[in-house]
């Protein structure tokens, strides 16, 4: 990994990414669901280019919200 690159991996490490970012987190917010304000978690937006599922791809479904117009990957199995 360089510099810009890093690992994350969800609440229970069933899914692992590899994230490149080489202007850091740009604009970081809060996430308001109720585990991550628990644990002062933040979330940022990257370009789905610079984002690489590196374990546990297939515990991830699509989730929308709003008028569909949002989604993210959530694990069907903690719903997070």
């Amino acid at each position: 990994m360089t510099d810009t690159s890093y690992k994350a991996q969800c609440h229970c490490g069933g899914v692992e990414l590899s994230l490149f970012l080489p202007d850091g987190l740009v604009d970081p917010r809060r996430c308001d669901c109720s585990m991550c304000r628990r644990r002062g978690a933040i979330v940022a937006s990257i370009p789905l280019a610079d984002l690489k599922v590196m374990k546990g791809a297939e515990l991830l479904s699509l989730y929308q919200f709003n008028i569909y117009s949002n989604y993210l990957k959530m694990q069907d199995s903690v719903g997070i």
